[in-house]
């Protein structure tokens, strides 16, 4: 089980996961972000998107 929250969170936020997954409004990922569930058909193309590095 994957926490959907952490995963928007790990590619940037909101913003920018619906940017790399080319939507041209946020809100999509931001239903997904509140209610803490990504779609199954959307969910791989979530994983596919690169994690952001963290500053140390």
């Amino acid at each position: 089980m994957h926490d959907h929250v952490q995963l928007i969170r790990d590619r940037g936020g909101i913003r920018p996961l619906a940017r790399s997954l080319g939507h041209t409004n946020h809100t999509t990922v931001q239903g997904w972000w509140e209610r803490g569930k990504i779609p199954d058909e959307h969910l791989q193309a979530v994983l596919a998107v690169p994690a952001q590095a963290r500053a140390a």
